[in-house]
């Protein structure tokens, strides 16, 4: 039996249970309109994108995007003959920068949605020419379906991959995989969280105070 070793840090693993969870909770809260609590859930949701990011240039091996990024060939190599890799493998590079490309748009157009209510409306909708909060609205209600659609295709890529024999989902919830050769160089996941907190400090100090003061 393979030894099994650590391929992700906990920051890596704690983005990606966090943000299902919190994208779950936007959902429920969007169509229930609860909105003070959607509004929280965005902003954290908000500084852990942005916390992922920085962990992405300046994190873990395995974290940063220059490891697994691919160039279109390369990944349908591995489609076509998947082989052991740390990490996210080849193909799964695109399917991570659009979720993270999707759940940016989100997020910011979110700021600037005008919902006809004092507390639907985003942050920015008083301070933008209403063109702008127009789109930005448009742009919201849209792209949460696409968010939606590319999160199924993203989970059930990951059962069949596991199904195949390489269990992922286990592996981003231990942090362990076998079968792996090269060196991984793991940071200490403190910095991650640390940023995530003085993030989540500046978006309370921002709106936090007032939204929870609604709920």
């Amino acid at each position: 039996m393979q030894q099994k070793v650590k391929v992700w840090d906990i920051a890596v693993r704690f983005f990606h249970w966090s943000q299902l969870l919190l994208v779950a909770l936007l959902w429920y809260t969007g169509e229930e309109g609860m909105m003070a609590l959607h509004q929280l859930c965005a902003f954290s949701l908000l500084a852990l994108v942005i916390s992922r990011l920085v962990w992405g240039f300046f994190g873990s091996s395995t974290a940063r995007f220059s490891h697994f990024s691919a160039s279109p060939a390369k990944a349908l190599r591995y489609l076509r003959k998947p082989f052991a890799v740390a990490g996210h493998n080849p193909a799964s590079f695109y399917m991570i920068v659009l979720l993270l490309l999707l759940l940016l748009v989100q997020l910011l157009s979110g700021l600037a949605t005008f919902d006809n209510s004092y507390l639907s409306d985003g942050p920015l909708v008083s301070v933008l020419p209403a063109s702008w909060v127009e789109v930005a609205s448009d742009v919201h209600s849209i792209n949460i379906n696409i968010l939606l659609a590319a999160i199924a295709i993203h989970v059930v890529a990951a059962v069949w991959h596991s199904l195949r024999g390489h269990n992922v989902i286990l592996t981003m919830i231990t942090g362990k995989d076998s079968g792996v050769s090269e060196e991984i160089v793991l940071k200490k996941n403190r910095w991650f969280f640390l940023l995530l907190t003085a993030i989540l400090v500046l978006l309370y100090w921002w709106q936090g105070a007032a939204l929870v003061a609604l709920l």
